[in-house]
């Protein structure tokens, strides 16, 4: 067995975090000790003192007293424990280039405030670290949040993002975001834990736990926004490679002598969706926005434009499906219309398997809500908490 012996202190927070994330779980309806006991295969008294321990933190509450139970049988209906709603919060923020959006989170997971900044397109890095702090400092002000009960600031950041590092490696769109690490400085400047993650696989995470998916544990989701990117959450995990670093699918090539693209290849997914784009670049804030009613007239131009996209697509779900067989793919673009008429257009290209694919994957489609993409990086700082 290699690694250093597992002391007794250890096993004591690996219990605990493992009860509390039972009962967080649970949200507003609760679980009782002994549930916990089945749960978890600690013995009894082990529980009892890990509840009473939770509870004199004032992380956990009973909210049901014993009851006689009917129809015959005898005892007590077990007390049920759920966390302190107001106990602890976390923070889910996601920026990119047109905007700044900030959510936070109670206890229970609810969300109790949102709110959403344009940027303007001078900011560069740094400027957008001093209005991340500003505008964190502020909402914990005014929602009168202390410090010491915020679990954790979540970032979703767009660009390649290295985990291990916590830093955001490459973002083109805002001068400066080279290299950036992010968690040390805004970690320091806040006196706050920050997690952080790309913005694509915060909300695939989120969409695969909230989206109402048959999605059958396996989702490659792909976010359609100024660029293009995708993220893979399958069994419960988002999948990084060895590096700990997300994937960057937008910049997977088509063809080297395609057209150029923003990390300096040519031929790369986004390069060919953003030269398909009818919208001017300095006005573009997501692929095809615009494009909705003109699908809805029947306008043969904005047909072609999808048609067209699609086939990129599906070129590369083939790689994709080669490499990682996603169960299933989420196509979010800026509103539902748009992200049908690609999710069907792919469908259209997809309609047989190929000799590598044993079966055809399960599409879907979904307007992006940026509430969503918060609520999965600030799950992701409270699965990091409860680790």
């Amino acid at each position: 067995m290699h690694g250093s012996p597992l002391r007794a202190s250890d096993l004591k927070n690996h219990n605990q975090n493992m009860v509390l994330s039972l009962i967080q779980s649970t949200k507003a309806e609760g679980i009782s000790q002994s549930h916990v006991v089945q749960k978890t295969g600690l013995k009894a008294p082990t529980i009892f003192r890990i509840f009473t321990t939770l509870e004199e933190e004032g992380l956990i509450t009973p909210i049901s007293q014993p009851q006689e139970e009917t129809n015959g049988r005898k005892g007590r209906r077990p007390i049920l424990y759920t966390v302190v709603q107001n106990a602890r919060y976390t923070i889910g923020l996601e920026f990119w280039a047109a905007f700044l959006a900030l959510g936070v989170f109670d206890f229970h997971g609810e969300q109790i405030h949102t709110e959403i900044h344009p940027l303007p397109k001078t900011i560069d890095a740094q400027a957008l670290m001093d209005l991340i702090v500003s505008e964190v400092s502020r909402i914990l002000k005014e929602l009168s949040i202390p410090n010491e009960k915020v679990i954790g600031l979540g970032v979703a950041a767009p660009g390649q993002v290295d985990l291990k590092l916590g830093k955001v490696r490459y973002y083109p769109r805002i001068p400066g975001m080279k290299e950036i690490f992010l968690v040390d400085e805004l970690s320091s400047r806040l006196d706050t834990p920050v997690l952080i993650h790309n913005n694509c696989s915060a909300l695939a995470f989120s969409e695969y736990w909230y989206g109402g998916y048959d999605h059958k544990g396996s989702m490659f989701t792909f976010l359609l926004r100024t660029g293009v990117n995708g993220a893979f959450v399958h069994g419960d995990e988002i999948y990084v490679n060895s590096q700990e670093q997300t994937i960057e699918c937008g910049h997977l090539q088509i063809d080297a002598a395609g057209p150029a693209c923003t990390c300096g290849n040519r031929g790369c997914l986004e390069a060919y969706l953003q030269e398909l784009d009818p919208n001017e670049l300095d006005l573009r804030l997501s692929l095809f926005e615009g494009l909705d009613p003109r699908l809805l007239e029947g306008d043969p131009e904005a047909h072609r434009i999808i048609e067209e996209a699609a086939t990129r697509l599906a070129f590369i779900i083939r790689i994709l499906t080669r490499l990682f067989a996603p169960k299933s793919f989420l196509f979010v673009a800026c509103c539902q219309g748009l992200a049908d008429a690609i999710r069907d257009a792919v469908g259209e290209q997809l309609k047989e398997p190929d000799s590598f694919c044993s079966e055809i994957p399960q599409l879907f489609a979904t307007a992006y809500d940026p509430s969503s993409t918060q609520r999965g990086i600030s799950d992701l700082v409270l699965k990091e908490y409860l680790r």
